[in-house]
């Protein structure tokens, strides 16, 4: 499949943040609307909510292969995925969270600055694992370990 053009692709990631917004928005008020004992309207809004991600889904195939504007990392399959991942997470909390912190603090906000803080702190140890994922895939299986030790014996 042809590369989409750079607009399309600026309009793709629009499309996809709108979308994945929405997904967030609806499990928020399914949870909300269950806990109020809603539950017909809560498995509306849960279901609205799947089926929006089959859209998101759908923006992030289309981006395959297209370097993010903020990581330079392309997405694919499950290497380019755990690297592009590593590289977003250090984005969000080494620039993102660090700069949204200070905005609230500057602005008075001392308990969303907090929040923001520790979604920093979140977004580090997602880091970690996203780094213990990579180097694990790296890494032999235990089967290939295996089957090297067979074939480094002297028998």
């Amino acid at each position: 499949m042809a590369q989409p053009s750079d607009d399309l692709a600026v309009e793709l990631r629009t499309a996809l943040a709108t979308e994945g917004t929405t997904v967030q928005r609806y499990s928020y008020f399914s949870q909300v609307a269950e806990i109020e004992g809603h539950a017909e309207i809560a498995q509306a809004f849960s279901d609205l909510a799947e089926s929006i991600a089959c859209a998101a889904h759908g923006h992030i195939d289309a981006l395959q292969g297209i370097a993010d504007r903020h990581t330079r990392q392309t997405i694919g399959d499950t290497r380019l995925n755990l690297a592009a991942s590593v590289a977003d997470a250090l984005h969000v909390a080494n620039e993102v969270y660090p700069r949204l912190a200070a905005r609230a603090h500057e602005t008075g906000h001392a308990d969303v600055a907090s929040w923001l803080t520790t979604l920093g702190s979140l977004k580090r140890s997602h880091l970690t694992k996203f780094q213990v994922l990579l180097t694990a895939l790296d890494a032999p299986s235990p089967a290939a370990r295996a089957a090297a030790t067979e074939g480094d014996s002297d028998d």
